[in-house]
């Protein structure tokens, strides 16, 4: 795997670990892993092998889409917070959701903005 890719599932598994509120070698007993393999992976250094994604996913109820690509899935956000809202209450939870997505969409829409900023910006300098 390159050191972009090892970098940014590295990124997601802290994410997901400091989300749990977890240290490393709580996380790394949870999914099966040494805490110095974890330290190494999440920092990018280390790749992780077919069944090293497995324990990960398996363990933490995680899509593999997300872990390896980042990628959304059909039912909407996988992210660290999905899997923190899925124990709440559900009331709470949905409550939650809604706030997270609105969030996400205003973030979604500024990025948006900002690029056609950008674009405008750089073609006006031609």
């Amino acid at each position: 795997m390159s050191k972009e890719l090892n970098t940014a599932i590295g990124g997601r598994i802290r994410a997901y670990r400091e989300s749990l509120g977890k240290n490393r070698e709580a996380f790394s007993e949870m999914i099966g892993l040494s805490p110095q393999f974890l330290a190494e992976a999440e920092n990018g250094k280390k790749g992780l092998s077919a069944e090293s994604i497995y324990k990960i996913c398996t363990n933490c109820d995680m899509s593999a889409d997300y872990l390896v690509l980042g990628k959304l899935d059909r039912q909407g956000l996988k992210s660290p917070l999905d899997y923190i809202l899925k124990d709440m209450p559900g009331d709470y939870a949905v409550q939650y959701a809604q706030v997270l997505k609105t969030v996400n969409d205003m973030v979604t829409e500024a990025r948006k903005d900002g690029e056609k900023q950008q674009k405008n910006t750089e073609r006006e300098q031609r």
